[in-house]
């Protein structure tokens, strides 16, 4: 891939209703209609690393859609979860199943079991959860779930971890020092009627590679994986390795078919995609450099081109910042991503006929360590999950400009993670 990028705009950034096809199928299903109320589900971190010393699991909010406030109610896991390192969340195009990532090297509290994927029923009068089962996720560190738009089949991400282990191997009489890291990994599951998951059908290992930074990009990392708005591709994102990965699904296949990498700048670490339903381009963020990239994607042969790369902060901006999360509104007319760091939100208008991103602005987040954000279905808000300062922050959001105002409704909740929504 080739960016079509001048020297001067590389070095100003450099070192500092329709998201991806799977949310969009399932707000689809999900519009308001008089008399149904609005939930917001959020996913939570422990307290400790790898789900410990509690505080973590899913919350349960409505949303009062007359001034973007959030109000706490029961039903979101109990006691039994408090150690569920929540990831990330998708429901069920029917909205009747949640499915959660549990973001662990030790699942159910088994040293190297990796980590897992659950499955809850919706209560469809209240909102509360009901979990249905938990699958190993087939890798460590599960950190991004899609579901297809039939609801029949999930994929999963998962990251792996950093740090390296160390053996020593005699080789010919010499002791020589050998080094591992956890694969990369996107697993596919397919769903019971029910709404519980099978085991994996189907796991792709991330070619065993190393980035730029050997201390961060040291072995490969899957990020995000999600289905194409045709549900025949599914794409990965790798910020250890920088690929971007592409896998052949056609509806019921139960196999990540004919592989295909596609290399970025070095160094950049693509980390989170969002699709656009109409068009055909698929928005990345880069976590290792404050920048966001437009990719022109062939629904017919998967493959991905670089259309465009854009700065998420301002060229005086000298921090750490570390790009995550990205998302389409639902009008298909702006792109947003969010910076941890810069603590802000950075809106772009979409050119339909080009793929090429205008910057509109770059907004406050809120909060400190914006992990996610997300709309609720009409876009009318967007919610921002700032880990840092265990808040959700709400924004309204112009569907004419694609600026965002703060409504000033704040909620504190801890370390939120990943937030969807569910109309009953």
């Amino acid at each position: 891939m080739r960016e079509n990028l001048s020297r001067r705009d590389f070095l100003a950034f450099t070192g500092a209703a329709l998201v991806s096809a799977s949310e969009a199928s399932a707000l689809q299903g999900q519009s308001m209609q008089p008399g149904k109320k609005l939930y917001l589900f959020a996913s939570s971190w422990t307290k400790g690393p790898f789900g410990s010393g509690g505080g973590g699991g899913i919350r349960v909010f409505t949303v009062n859609m007359s001034d973007g406030s959030l109000t706490a109610v029961g039903g979101g896991t109990g006691p039994e979860f408090e150690d569920l390192n929540g990831g990330d969340l998708c429901i069920s195009p029917n909205g009747r199943f949640l499915y959660c990532t549990s973001e662990t090297k030790h699942l159910d509290g088994k040293v190297g079991a990796g980590g897992g994927i659950l499955s809850f029923a919706i209560n469809q009068e209240n909102g509360a959860l009901t979990h249905l089962n938990t699958q190993p996720s087939m890798g460590v560190n599960a950190t991004w779930v899609g579901i297809d738009a039939a609801g029949k089949r999930i994929v999963v991400a998962n990251h792996g971890d950093a740090d390296p282990v160390i053996r020593v191997a005699k080789k010919n009489g010499v002791a020589e020092f050998e080094t591992f890291f956890d694969d990369g990994t996107v697993s596919l599951f397919f769903l019971k009627p029910d709404g519980s998951i099978e085991p994996a059908s189907d796991v792709a290992v991330f070619e065993r590679t190393h980035g730029v930074d050997m201390r961060a990009q040291g072995s490969p990392h899957a990020h995000s994986a999600n289905f194409d708005p045709s549900n025949r591709f599914v794409l990965a994102c790798d910020t250890g390795g920088d690929f971007i990965y592409v896998y052949r699904v056609d509806p019921g296949s139960r196999v990540l078919a004919n592989g295909k990498s596609f290399k970025t700048r070095p160094g950049i670490s693509p980390r989170h995609a969002a699709f656009h339903r109409r068009a055909p381009y698929v928005f990345i963020t880069h976590e290792r450099e404050s920048s966001l990239a437009s990719y022109h994607f062939d629904s017919k042969t998967g493959d991905v081109a670089l259309v465009q790369t854009v700065p998420t902060v301002p060229p005086s901006f000298t921090g750490t910042n570390a790009p995550s999360n990205i998302r389409v509104h639902p009008n298909g007319k702006f792109v947003y991503g969010c910076n941890r760091g810069h603590d802000s939100i950075a809106s772009f208008r979409i050119d339909e006929a080009t793929g090429k991103l205008t910057a509109v602005e770059i907004t406050p987040a809120g909060g400190s360590n914006c992990r996610e954000f997300n709309f609720e279905p009409s876009g009318k808000y967007m919610f921002v999950a700032n880990m840092g300062s265990n808040n959700i922050v709400t924004f309204a959001v112009d569907p004419d400009t694609g600026k965002m105002t703060p409504t000033g409704a704040k909620i504190e909740t801890p370390k939120p993670v990943s937030m969807q929504f569910v109309a009953l």
